[in-house]
């Protein structure tokens, strides 16, 4: 998981936010009126999509892709039509960050997180042999906490992930491990095309980033 900017609202949200957020408001804080069942978000979809490339903020894997509410819709009712609530993911973090059905004191790393601080690169480390994600070294108890409920609750580490990072991780080694043996030509055109698989507009550049930068440092674009 790794930082992403946001930016600024959509036009349009405004207005739709202004609307459809009292309803939200009136049924899960004053008890009052039916359950909402509307879902203006999905209007926004395409400008999430563009925001995160079409990645998941969660796994950085590429999918169709969900408007995913940070913060659960019945917890923060005030946030439903908040685009600062809003993040690109992918259908199975989505469900399973959702199935949980909490939301306890301490949340969830955030990947659009506004304190650098509190930025996912912050938090997350992998390790090179299996492809899974761990909590960086020197963590606080409650931010060592807050890594480990991500991981578990959106079973980030679950097979069909380690297996596409196994997968992205042979093919950054076999690419290293050409380097000596081709010409200054060739050389250059590999470490090009290891600048892009880092490039955070690509699947999977945090664990791509952490691979190269292990081996070949200058080669691990921070783009």
């Amino acid at each position: 998981m790794h930082w992403v900017d946001r930016g600024s609202a959509p036009p349009g949200l405004k207005r739709v936010r202004t609307r459809y957020t009292p309803r939200w408001v009136d049924h899960y804080r004053h008890k009052r009126g039916p359950k909402p069942n509307d879902s203006h978000w999905r209007k926004f979809h395409e400008n999430l999509r563009v925001v995160f490339f079409s990645l998941c903020a969660f796994c950085e894997e590429l999918c169709k892709g969900e408007v995913d509410h940070f913060r659960p819709k019945s917890r923060f009712p005030e946030l439903v039509y908040e685009w600062s609530n809003w993040l690109f993911s992918c259908h199975d973090c989505n469900h399973m960050k959702g199935r949980k059905g909490v939301w306890t004191s301490g949340g969830y790393v955030d990947p659009c997180a506004e304190s650098r601080a509190e930025h996912p690169e912050n938090y997350f480390d992998f390790d090179l042999l299996s492809g899974g994600i761990l909590p960086k070294k020197g963590l606080s108890k409650s931010r060592r906490q807050k890594v480990f409920r991500t991981i578990g609750d959106l079973d980030l580490n679950a097979y069909h992930h380690l297996k596409k990072r196994l997968n992205q991780l042979a093919l950054i080694t076999k690419l290293l491990n050409l380097l000596p043996g081709v010409s200054e030509t060739e050389a250059s055109e590999i470490r090009t095309f290891l600048d892009g698989l880092c490039s955070r507009q690509k699947a999977l550049s945090s664990i791509s980033r952490a691979m190269v930068s292990a081996i070949l440092p200058e080669a691990a674009s921070p783009s």
